[in-house]
């Protein structure tokens, strides 16, 4: 099911971006630019033994590949911001997977501040399903308190790290069950771009709280299935 979700946003995402292109791009001047640009590149094959020449082929060749880029930089420009948005989330739905039953994971939290003997104090509060296996261990050097957890049911559920008076919550999933997972809660306002359904984290001493679920492999089937859409595209027209 979750490759099946994957290959068809992908084969979409191929068809999608072979539309805008063909749709905005201009084709004969892509395509004599081209054209050129090969021919240079063979020219520096067959004059090997000419310097002189092949300098000239060079930046001929450096001139055909600015005016390629030119000609496709409106349709890259309409493609690249969304993709990049895309990109992020499909790296939270399919790069990462909820935690396994049984198996230890480690939760973070980073500080915006240096750590103080009051942080020892710090306290991980967790779904039933998730135990909390040790006490906060501080790394003073990297501004940071962890704690090992390990789950031992199904659960879809938050966090909630308590620092002095201040509660900050962060998302935790486990179990078999595919489904979207926000690695890191960041306070930056940026958060709210990448990971919507996980908020900004309020104003505070964290900086950002991280789960470590593990990383699944997805780009590769990416490329290879929106490659698909978008040859799909093409023939279409």
């Amino acid at each position: 099911m979750r490759l099946l979700s994957l290959a068809t946003i992908a084969f979409l995402c191929g068809v999608g971006t072979a539309a805008v292109y063909r749709r905005f791009m201009n084709r004969d001047a892509t395509s004599r630019a081209l054209k050129r640009l090969i021919a240079h590149l063979q020219e520096i094959r067959l004059y090997a033994d000419e310097p002189a020449l092949i300098w000239r082929a060079q930046i001929a060749a450096l001139r055909e590949s600015a005016r390629l880029f030119v000609t496709m930089m409106k349709p890259s420009l309409m493609v690249v911001l969304p993709m990049v948005w895309l990109l992020v989330q499909f790296d939270a739905g399919f790069g990462h997977a909820p935690l396994p039953l049984n198996e230890p994971a480690i939760v973070t939290v980073h500080l915006a501040r240096e750590l103080n003997a009051g942080d020892a104090a710090t306290t991980l509060t967790a779904p039933p399903e998730i135990a909390v296996e040790t006490p906060p261990v501080r790394v003073l050097a990297q501004r940071e308190i962890s704690w090992r957890v390990r789950p031992v049911g199904a659960v879809h559920g938050s966090a909630v790290v308590q620092i002095g008076e201040g509660h900050f919550a962060k998302s935790i999933a486990a179990g078999p069950d595919w489904r979207w997972v926000s690695p890191c809660r960041f306070r930056r306002i940026l958060a709210l771009a990448i990971h919507p359904w996980d908020g900004r984290l309020p104003a505070g001493d964290v900086k950002w709280i991280s789960t470590g679920y593990p990383e699944a492999p997805w780009l590769g089937w990416f490329l290879v299935f929106s490659t698909l859409g978008a040859a799909f595209e093409l023939w279409r027209r």
